[in-house]
């Protein structure tokens, strides 16, 4: 088994955020509030949401369905009767909806943690699905097939970007680089971005928030990978907490035990 000495001193470990600039600026002051400042933060979103005017479906809406918090930016790009009510994946997705004036309700998990709640409480009225071009989970259909009433609509696309410059010097360097992976789509965009790349002189590691997001990273075997308990930020935290590069036993490639 090829295992790698710990990081040379002069090289500080590195995470690279990949999220879009918001996500990644809070994620990374909850970084450096958790873990101190003994490493460095670089941020090259992989995705930058796109938002076209979009007519909303007649309806009647009873609640909207928010899978990411991305489909409330795209609110003044909407026109149309908005419900009153939001079935949210997640409490930071259910805070931002009634930062906007609806009456909110979080999954406080996943997909699947959200099309259950939905399945408990069978809302009579419409529902209506903002979601990206590629919605998670098949909700609208799921939700169809057990005599739910819902529509979906793309509101937002994401264009792709590629890694920034810096971060490619980072990687041909030695030491840690750590990637958090909040999404199956940033995970596909990221390893399709490495895999491309020379062989990297640093230890990348990964850590995913879910099993799905996971997926595409272990697919392309480029460094160890671990899942987040539970699909939020407060558990990625988790995983880095202490911080993997503190480690001594980390496999990486270039040396033999």
């Amino acid at each position: 088994m090829l295992r790698q000495s710990r990081a040379p001193a002069a090289v500080r470990p590195a995470v690279i955020l990949t999220r879009p600039a918001a996500q990644s600026a809070r994620f990374a002051a909850q970084l450096h509030a958790r873990l101190g400042e003994g490493f460095d933060i670089l941020c090259s979103p992989l995705m930058e949401p796109e938002f076209p005017a979009t007519r909303l479906p007649d309806g009647p809406f009873e609640a909207l369905i928010l899978t990411s918090g991305t489909a409330l930016e795209a609110l003044p790009h909407l026109t149309g009767s908005l419900p009153p009510r939001a079935f949210c994946v997640g409490r930071r997705t259910a805070d931002a909806a009634r930062a906007h004036g609806f009456d909110a309700v979080s999954a406080d998990g996943d997909a699947e943690a959200l099309l259950a709640l939905l399945l408990d409480q069978r809302p009579q009225g419409g529902l209506l699905h903002l979601h990206g071009e590629e919605p998670r989970g098949d909700l609208v259909a799921r939700l169809r097939a057990a005599g739910l009433r819902a529509e979906g609509l793309c509101v937002y696309r994401q264009r792709p970007r590629s890694l920034a410059a810096a971060v490619i010097a980072r990687l041909e360097q030695p030491g840690y680089v750590l990637f958090p992976v909040f999404s199956p789509q940033s995970a596909q965009s990221l390893a399709e971005a490495l895999r491309v790349l020379p062989r990297p002189a640093a230890m990348m590691q990964f850590t995913a928030i879910s099993r799905a997001t996971a997926e595409p990273l272990l697919r392309f075997c480029l460094g160890p990978v671990s899942v987040a308990a539970q699909p939020d930020a407060g558990a990625m935290l988790d995983l880095l907490d202490p911080p993997p590069w503190d480690n001594p036993c980390l496999e990486a490639p270039g040396s033999k035990d």
